[in-house]
This record gives structure tokens, sequence and C-alpha cells, in this order.
């Protein structure tokens, strides 16, 4: 079982509308990151969650303030690497029609120093201090290295009201945020589902709607290099509409709860239906990693003694969500 306390490898494939960068200088944890901690955590009953609600959740974890992640010298790499994946971008459709103006999923695919940055033992072990619960790389390629970009269209939300397809993110800015005028990342004070309400929605869909001023905090970034962390799937949050056109860069670097076995809130089912390159087979890579993982732990706490309900039970829990994905994937190809 310890192969299922890191996790998955990336895949050994490029999808083929990627283009790696070449001329990347290397990274180096010792080089590129100043890992500092939060001076203000939230937690997710402050929030107004209710025991029953967090009793699904791996960690009471909800955000925190943005502390600094990179050096000096990793902001200057990872700003120009940044700007050179902006000419091989997403295709703003699936999730990105109403929701991301510009973006880059799977950066990783693109730049090696963004891979080996997201793979960083140093900061998965640094995040897992903060929420209080292992943490790895994301094994979907899309979501574990993400960049967002302003919008060409100012009068459009850098990212409107959702919530996040995986458990836990960070959210780090790669521009310097003092020249930038609007473009604020805010965060909802309550539940998703009151969130929700409040908008009208359902899902994961976002909608650019302004909601009162005394439920919404927004979080400042002091300088470039500086992120903070959330667990994205219960936290309804936004970036706003810039005020006048601006370089705003930031960095959405995913993470999943390890071990494999270990609860997984991970939408499979929502991601299914975006466009990225290579998207549905990244995801089954993700969920036949984790029934394998939970199947094997299964294995070793099987009884003669079980009695054939809880057998199934058992069984059925393991696999629930890679069969959900599976018959997705069956309507995706009617």
């Amino acid at each position: 079982m310890a192969e299922h306390s890191s996790p998955l490898a990336f895949p050994s494939e490029c999808p083929k509308e990627y283009l790696l960068l070449g001329n990347e200088p290397d990274f180096n944890a010792e080089n590129h990151l100043c890992l500092e901690q939060p001076t203000s955590i939230y937690y997710l009953h402050d929030l107004g969650y209710s025991n029953d609600d967090i009793a699904g959740c791996e960690s009471l974890f909800g955000y925190c303030n943005a502390f600094r992640i990179l050096s000096d010298e990793g902001v200057k790499v990872m700003k120009v690497i940044c700007e050179r994946i902006y000419n091989n971008r997403n295709e703003s459709a699936g999730t990105g029609a109403n929701r991301l103006g510009s973006y880059a999923r799977g950066a990783g695919y693109r730049s090696q120093f963004i891979r080996d940055f997201c793979d960083s033992p140093e900061l998965a072990a640094h995040l897992s201090a903060i929420a209080k619960v292992s943490l790895g790389r994301h094994s979907v390629p899309a979501v574990a290295c993400g960049i967002n970009y302003a919008p060409d269209d100012i009068t459009k939300a850098v990212d409107t009201w959702h919530v996040d397809s995986v458990s836990f993110d960070v959210v780090m800015m790669m521009t310097d945020p003092t020249l930038i005028k609007g473009g604020e990342f805010q965060i909802f004070k309550g539940t998703k589902e009151e969130g929700k309400a409040l908008l009208g929605i359902t899902g994961e869909e976002g909608v650019d709607i302004t909601l009162p001023e005394d439920r919404v905090s927004t979080i400042p970034f002091p300088a470039a290099g500086y992120g903070f962390l959330q667990q994205g799937n219960m936290i309804f949050h936004r970036a706003c509409r810039l005020l006048e056109k601006a370089d705003r860069i930031t960095m959405i670097p995913s993470f999943e709860v390890l071990p494999r076995s270990a609860k997984d809130e991970t939408n499979s089912i929502n991601m299914s239906d975006w466009t990225d390159p290579g998207i549905r087979p990244e995801l089954a890579r993700h969920e036949i990693s984790r029934a394998s993982a939970r199947l094997e732990q299964l294995l070793e706490q099987v009884s003669l003694n079980d009695q054939p309900d809880q057998l199934a039970k058992n069984i059925d829990k393991a696999v629930s969500k890679l069969i959900a994905f599976k018959n997705n994937l069956e309507r995706i190809s009617q």
C-alpha cells in the first residue's frame, strides 16, 4: 500500500495540442520556493457548515489568507513561463464558456518547470501542514497545473461564482497586484448551498452576479508569488471583473487527499464534459487509481466472518465512483 501514499505519476503521453516549452531553467525548491505560514485560517465551521456537512470532509480547513510561496527568483521565472504559455492556452469552451475568461489547463504538459513545482515534496508538505491532511499534486493533469489570464473582454468576470471540482487548490498571484484595478478574489461567507441558492444556480456552473457585501470576504495578495489555500469544493468563490485592462495572471495548482484510498471529492462526472484535450482518459486514470487503492485496502480488511450485506456495501464503496464515471462515459458516447 506504500505506493498509494504518493500521487499517481504524470502520464507518459502528451496531448498533441499542448506545445512543450524549450529553454526553461530547472526547478530548484531551494532557489525558487520561499514558503511562509498564513496568519489567518478559517475553518468550515466558520462558514456555517454543520457537523453533518463536515463529516464527509477529510479536513476541517476552509481557507486561509495569502502567504508567500515563491522566492523573488521563482516569481521571475514562473511569470515568464506563464507569459510564454499564453499563446498555447485552451480555447474558451466547455467550462470556460460560462466561467473562465482565458486560461491554460494542463500547464504541466507545456512546462517541465511548472510540473516540477506542482510535484515539489516541499510544497506538498507545507500545504499538508496548513490543511492538517496529507496532500499531493492532483493526478488529473488538467487541474494539477492551471493558469488563469485576464479576459480580453473586461466586462466579463475573471472567474464567476462557483465551487471547484477538486478538494484543494492554491490561488497564486503571478503579476504585481498593485498594478491591477479590480479583479479581486472573493469568498462567500457562508456554505456553498447558501451561495448557490442566493444566485439560483445548481452544480458547479458559474454566474456573474454580485452578492451582498456583508456576505463576501476579499482576499488581498501582498505581492506576486503569494497565494492562499482553499478546500475548493466547499468554498463558494469568484475572481471579479477588471476595472481596466491589466496583466493579471494567477496560477492554480490543485491537490488531492492522500493516500489514494482516502475519500476523494474530485468531480469526474462534471469534468468529463470539459473540452480539454485528454481530459477523459486523465479522469479514467484517476478514478481507476483511487478505486484500485480502495480495493487493495478492502482486501486487507475482509474477514471470513463478514456478512454478505456488509461485504456488498464495502465493495460498492470502493468502486462506486469508478462505476459512475464509466456509466457517464457511456452516456457521452451515445
